[in-house]
């Protein structure tokens, strides 16, 4: 690939050199899911807006599951955390980041603003991307918390 982007001077593809990553995949059956789980793709990647990406949505699932006070999801308990100081964390699809409705807009980006204010990151996820799908079943909005916050509750709002 690289060698024919070299040959048809495809500047896109030659000054992402470093960018690009082989592995082995499963094929034309191949599950882009599948190669993101592979230790050896992720290791490349570690480092990587994807990588970021892919840890943080792996540790919000592992707690939605196992250490529920540390995380939460739904638009009014991530604003409650927020107003907490609580999120280290925040998980946010494109989709809602940049939303065609401009008052919706404005809430997510002023939520997203409030996060990095506060020392915390947030992580946009492309709706292009699979892993928005996951994130999707979270609401499209999801945190990591910085402690517990036993005291949000979905049916307090």
């Amino acid at each position: 690939m690289i060698s024919e982007a070299k040959r048809m001077k495809m500047r896109n593809v030659e000054e992402n050199i470093g960018r690009i990553v082989v592995t082995a995949g499963g094929g034309c059956n191949g599950d882009l899911k599948d190669l993101l789980g592979e230790s050896t793709a992720m290791n490349l990647m570690k480092d990587s807006t994807v990588g970021l990406q892919i840890r943080a949505l792996r540790k919000v699932w592992d707690m939605v599951s196992s250490d529920s006070d540390r995380a939460c999801y739904g638009l009014k308990i991530v604003e409650s955390a927020q107003e907490m100081g609580a999120i280290e964390t925040l998980l946010i699809s494109d989709e809602l980041y940049q939303s065609d409705e401009v008052a919706t807009r404005k809430r997510y980006g002023c939520l997203v603003k409030a996060v990095k204010d506060s020392g915390g990151d947030a992580l946009v996820y492309s709706s292009m991307h699979v892993l928005a799908e996951q994130l999707q079943q979270l609401t499209s909005i999801a945190t990591i918390l910085r402690f517990p916050l036993p005291v949000l509750d979905d049916d307090a709002y």
